[in-house]
């Protein structure tokens, strides 16, 4: 451990699998389902506010410059690890953290986050997603309303067994006057909401609940990036998924 960051190994040491993040948890504020007007440009400085109290974060220790909103940061190093990004578009909030992957030892962390926000922002709807690919993919989805009826589901979608799934598809498209009727033939193809979990795209679910519900995202919005210290749970989980290659050596 250093003033910087809980890392043991040293933080230059090369990731498992390096990659772009897909770890995003989205905040979308009242009135829902939402305008189809385009977002209004990113704000600085709510989206350092909602960084630091974020609860994988331990501190911010600096703001870089911003990226474009469609870009995701790259992972070579444990250290590009403590790099998260943060766009706020009006009422869209969006962060991206490799914590929230950080599925090993049973954790459960977009779920956990997702629960924590829904208590500071009981009238928002949120979706989680992460999705680690080290050789075989995890994925975990979580899906939660204003009123608080949440969806769940966590697994590897290679295979059948074990996934956890709780809560119900099709209660959070009715809740939302989604139809799936209304949704094109490679749509309704991913989303077997009535087969295995494993055949069912969790992630494109949450997306289209997001797209719904007024996520238009336009060229041009900008994301805060920052260099943060997780706390010292994430960063232990992290460095047992992303740096267990140094540890065998």
């Amino acid at each position: 451990m250093t003033e910087l960051s809980f890392w043991t190994l040293p933080a230059e040491t090369a990731v498992r699998s390096s990659h772009s993040g897909e770890y995003a948890l989205t905040v979308l504020d009242p009135p829902l389902p939402g305008s189809t007007a385009e977002l209004p440009p990113h704000d600085r400085a709510r989206a350092r506010a909602f960084a630091e109290a974020f609860p994988t974060v331990d501190a911010v220790l600096e703001e870089l410059p911003p990226l474009p909103a469609s870009e995701a940061l790259y992972t070579e190093t444990l250290s590009d690890l403590d790099l998260i990004t943060v766009g706020c578009w009006g009422n869209v909030t969006c962060i991206s953290d490799p914590a929230l992957a950080a599925y090993d030892a049973g954790m459960t962390p977009v779920l956990q986050e997702v629960t924590a926000l829904h208590e500071r922002y009981p009238e928002a709807l949120i979706v989680g997603s992460a999705a680690p690919d080290f050789g075989e993919t995890h994925t975990e989805d979580v899906i939660c309303l204003p009123e608080g009826l949440t969806l769940f589901a966590s697994g590897f979608p290679a295979y059948a067994t074990p996934w956890d799934v709780d809560g119900d598809p099709h209660a959070i498209l009715n809740a939302l006057d989604i139809d799936l009727a209304d949704l094109t033939d490679d749509e309704r193809e991913y989303l077997q909401l009535d087969a295995a979990p494993h055949l069912t795209n969790w992630g494109l679910l949450g997306g289209l609940v997001l797209e719904h519900c007024g996520r238009k995202l336009r060229t041009g919005l900008e994301t805060s990036v920052f260099r943060v210290r997780h706390t010292e749970e994430y960063t232990a989980a992290m460095e047992e998924m992303w740096g267990w290659t140094a540890h065998q050596l």
